[in-house]
């Protein structure tokens, strides 16, 4: 490595082959420690600073979002544990489907509901497993059972097939 010396007016400067300076003091401006507020920061300083600022605000951010998910979760499987379990006669209203995901490479994740209307007039929408959901048809009458949000069981009515009457079949 090759080192260069310079001699001016504005004292001794030195620089090594990659153009460092080796001493600065005799620089206008870099007259050793300016001391003050500002010390100890420069653009690197400075950006080192508000990058760790930004990275540990973004790590809280998702922490209380991961926090706030995980509490939901007990409060409402707390609150269906905590509700009475109840058997009432109900027609199935309507069901729909709700599909998350599936964009680009990811899996789609479907979720299905059914909405059951009380013999009251109240309507409960509840989400039942797919294979519930299959059996489930508009306009069914029979017993719900579920506990709070938790769709438990459904048990059709029986009813009399059509063309069928006293074990004779008719037009």
């Amino acid at each position: 490595m090759t080192t260069i010396s310079i001699s001016s007016s504005l004292g001794r400067l030195t620089t090594d082959g990659f153009g460092v300076f080796d001493d600065m003091n005799s620089v206008p401006g870099f007259e050793g420690n300016q001391g003050g507020f500002f010390s100890g920061f420069n653009e690197f300083g400075a950006m080192s600073a508000f990058g760790t600022i930004f990275i540990g605000a973004v790590f809280l951010i998702i922490a209380c979002v991961i926090v706030y998910a995980i509490i939901s979760g007990v409060r409402t499987w707390s609150s269906n544990n905590a509700a009475t379990l109840l058997t009432l006669h109900c027609t199935v209203v309507a069901k729909r489907t709700e599909v998350t995901g599936g964009s680009g490479d990811s899996s789609a994740s479907t979720w299905y509901y059914a909405t059951f209307q009380l013999d009251n007039g109240e309507r409960v929408e509840l989400n039942v497993g797919g294979s519930n959901y299959g059996m489930l048809v508009e306009d069914d009458q029979g017993m719900l059972t579920y506990q709070g949000k938790r769709f438990k069981h459904f048990e059709r009515d029986v009813q009399p097939q059509s063309g069928v009457s006293n074990g004779r079949f008719y037009t």
